[in-house]
């Protein structure tokens, strides 16, 4: 009984892994092909690179599994990539690239290995075979898929100290593996007994094997991929399956196996009535050993909003037994008008529509209101139709008191703080022109020094606020249809002093006619200052720092261009990050927090833009950012 436990439970987290890595692939394709046919409708996106990124961009966008969107030419030039600044392509993407010049045949290919990349995680790589008008290899579509994001659906499940997942492809060459041992990765098994004799045999089953490294036997289930030459495999080590066969869960669970199977054997009726029951049971075991170790709140509930299933997490969070619950509806969770913006969300699930992380208010059984981050995932039967929704809720309260206190923060320091600091710039101002009587020469250079390091208190208050508005979302954006040349004029006109202080200049070198985007005005004007301070604060002294403003189809790309040092090859990979400051320039501290750009980074992508830079070192820097286009452009 217990290795037969040990069988369905293999066989269960394999078959698991298959549905879920196959979806997961299926995406992915999906994304790709869209690239892939836009582009060989329209060839002239091999010639927009700009144009090329956003639409990579876009794809990207829609599904969290992937890291990165390349198109590759088929003489190995990067043509575009979904994030600004590629590096060039990997030998890994090589091999994808020369796959498909060798294998006319075959449209799309899974790379036979993972990669570590810069951020030190793991990725897959799938690609498209492109084609010219006259069929030619033209190049490929590539996706890096988050390998992380393959396991975490498995990282909750009980695998025992000695238990294992992998995924192998149809030649035997290992392609990821929990736990994750390196050397591995791309090693080929085709010759091994075990694959020859087992994983290549069937498209499922189960067997038991002892290892040669630990010698520990193990029971093995494994399962092909639909649609993808790939196999999933999930390893128990047999004694951890008898340990756990002695627990009451897991005897009651074989106890059902067994019952189902009595009733295969002995009651003489058709096999495909049971197989859909014996189905049953096997999700239901799986369902039990991924969610019921989850923290947070796992429960099912169907396309009617009636909870159908109820995990140990849930009882914690809203302090009802399965016995309680299990049949009722859903809006029994949610306070006040919460349960029916979550009904909502649940139709939305029914129509095959995405739905994301979202907040609500939730109900527990005692009355006491909790917050909530909950997020609804779709469930679908063998035929792929949407049959209930998986959603998984956790206490978010203490963070929102966080929020609160943060919120509370903010109002101090605005009126506590920036009045007083405005106060004492106010007076240094007027001691420094004179206003105020003449001073000795060292009294005069104390008052400059507390004057500037007064106006970088200033910024540096201003720029938290703004961090803690955008991260609060207290931060409002007024879209609408803005003049982008006459922005630009503004705001080198207001950034004129600064860059007089820095012995340079603002000048506008390249703009269309006309240029109408979409966008809040103020903060356009907030980006500008930044990048316009920025290149003033690094640019030689009585150089020009030049603004273009550039039509690209659907957007409009504005550049910032000095002519300072560049920026380092160390710092380009976090200059968008918090506090992020280049002191390998080796100049003298030119003042700020390092979260000019990190805020500006926001601002432009909250109105629906894109942001990066180009840098030669000792020759120029560009940084760049793109707003969508108005729909009507003014006419003259």
């Amino acid at each position: 009984m217990a290795m037969h436990a040990g069988d369905v439970a293999a066989g269960n987290l394999a078959q698991a892994m298959a549905q879920h890595s196959g979806d997961t692939l299926r995406a992915v394709d999906v994304a790709i092909l869209s690239v892939a046919d836009r582009i060989e409708q329209d060839e002239g996106y091999l010639l927009q690179a700009e144009k090329l990124r956003l639409l990579l961009k876009r794809e990207m966008e829609k599904l969290p599994q992937l890291k990165l969107m390349t198109v590759i030419a088929a003489d190995g030039k990067l043509l575009a990539s979904s994030k600004p600044d590629p590096a060039q392509i990997s030998d890994l993407e090589r091999d994808n690239l020369n796959y498909h010049q060798t294998h006319g045949s075959s449209d799309w290919y899974v790379s036979k290995s993972a990669r570590l990349m810069q951020d030190g995680s793991w990725s897959l790589l799938m690609s498209h075979r492109l084609n010219d008008k006259q069929g030619a290899y033209a190049g490929i579509v590539l996706a890096h898929i988050d390998v992380d994001f393959l396991l975490k659906y498995f990282n909750s499940i009980n695998l025992g100290k000695k238990g294992s997942i992998a995924m192998l492809t149809d030649d035997g060459t290992l392609i990821l593996r929990r736990p994750l041992i390196v050397s591995a990765l791309g090693k080929k098994y085709v010759n091994s007994p075990i694959f020859r004799e087992q994983l290549a045999v069937a498209s499922a089953g189960t067997f038991t094997t002892t290892s040669k490294l630990d010698r520990v036997e193990r029971i093995v289930g494994y399962s092909r991929l639909e649609h993808f030459p790939l196999i999933a495999v999930a390893a128990l080590s047999k004694g951890e399956v008898l340990e756990a066969w002695r627990s009451s869960a897991i005897v009651q669970l074989i106890g059902n196996g067994v019952l189902i199977i009595i009733l295969l054997i002995f009651g003489g009726v058709i096999a495909s009535q049971f197989e859909r029951q014996l189905r049953a049971a096997a999700q239901l075991s799986q369902l039990s050993a991924i969610i019921d170790s989850s923290e947070d709140a796992i429960f099912g509930v169907s396309t009617e909003g009636i909870i159908t299933s109820w995990n140990t997490g849930a009882e914690k969070l809203f302090g009802y037994s399965a016995r309680e619950i299990i049949g009722k509806s859903a809006k029994s969770l949610y306070a006040d008008d919460e349960g029916e913006v979550s009904s909502l969300r649940l139709h939305s699930i029914a129509r095959g529509e995405r739905v994301s992380h979202f907040d609500s208010t939730g109900l527990r059984k005692n009355g006491e209101k909790i917050q909530l981050s909950i997020v609804m995932s779709p469930v679908h039967d063998g035929e792929h139709n949407v049959v209930a929704a998986s959603t998984i809720a956790r206490d978010i309260t203490e963070r929102k008191q966080m929020d609160n206190m943060k919120a509370a923060f903010i109002s101090t320091v605005s009126h506590e703080l920036r009045t007083p600091i405005t106060s004492i710039r106010g007076a240094l101002g007027l001691m420094e022109s004179g206003t105020l009587g003449e001073l000795s020469p060292k009294a005069m250079q104390l008052v400059r020094i507390a004057h500037n390091n007064s106006k970088r208190l200033t910024g540096l208050v201003n720029d938290i606020l703004d961090m803690e508005k955008i991260t609060s979302g207290y931060m409002r954006f007024e879209i609408q249809r803005v003049d982008l040349k006459a922005i630009a004029m503004q705001a080198m006109e207001a950034n004129a002093s600064y860059a007089q202080e820095h012995q340079t200049s603002f000048v506008l070198t390249e703009y269309p006619e006309s240029a109408w985007v979409m966008g809040d005005t103020d903060r356009i004007m907030q980006v500008f200052a930044n990048l316009l301070s920025n290149a003033a604060k690094y640019s030689p002294p009585n150089e020009c720092i030049e603004v273009h403003i550039k039509h690209l189809d659907e957007v409009f790309k504005i550049e910032v261009e000095d002519h300072g040092a560049g920026i380092p090859e160390v710092f380009r990979p976090r200059i968008f990050g918090k506090f992020a400051q280049a002191e390998e320039h080796g100049e003298k501290n030119l003042g700020g927090a390092g979260l000019g750009l990190n805020i500006t980074r926001t601002l432009v992508e909250k109105m629906g833009g894109s942001i990066g830079f180009e840098s030669e070192l000792g020759v120029r820097t560009v940084f760049w950012f793109t707003l969508p286009a108005s729909e009507q452009r003014r006419t003259s």
